[in-house]
């Protein structure tokens, strides 16, 4: 009786803990937007990604609807190496590929980072070496914002 609540009762704490994982990591910065644009490049770089692709969604949603969004910047990151490895494992993983990496503007000297968590983000994917991959990805993207 002991051993089945204590089962039910881990299976339940593992439930509420997943549910609470975000598909995303964020940190807000005392940092200006192109400040912060500048850093997350840098501490992406320094985790071994790189940008293949950068949308200034504001000016885009300007252009195409006139409608006025303060600063959003939208950038693909890439690590080349995990990215190759895990097309080798899954080969329709390209899907959400690039990493995505979100700049937003909150005020003159404030700015959030968001960046993508592809362990929860990437879930429907059922394979376990492309899991594992994910989760060194979502590694190096928490030391990235850590590293801002």
């Amino acid at each position: 009786m002991k051993t089945s609540f204590l089962f039910l009762f881990l299976m339940m704490f593992t439930v509420l803990v997943n549910a609470q994982e975000k598909y995303y990591f964020s940190k807000t910065v005392d940092l200006s937007f192109e400040e912060a644009t500048t850093k997350t490049k840098a501490s992406l770089k320094e985790q071994g990604f790189g940008i293949v692709a950068e949308s200034n969604m504001d000016q885009m949603l300007k252009e195409k609807i006139n409608v006025d969004l303060k600063p959003y910047r939208v950038m693909g990151a890439c690590n080349p190496k995990i990215a190759y490895k895990a097309l080798q494992t899954e080969e329709n993983v390209g899907i959400f590929l690039p990493c995505k990496v979100i700049i937003k503007f909150v005020s003159e000297n404030k700015t959030e980072i968001v960046m993508v968590n592809p362990t929860v983000a990437m879930q429907a994917v059922n394979n376990a070496d492309a899991k594992k991959l994910f989760e060194e990805v979502s590694v190096l993207m928490k030391k990235a914002l850590d590293g801002i």
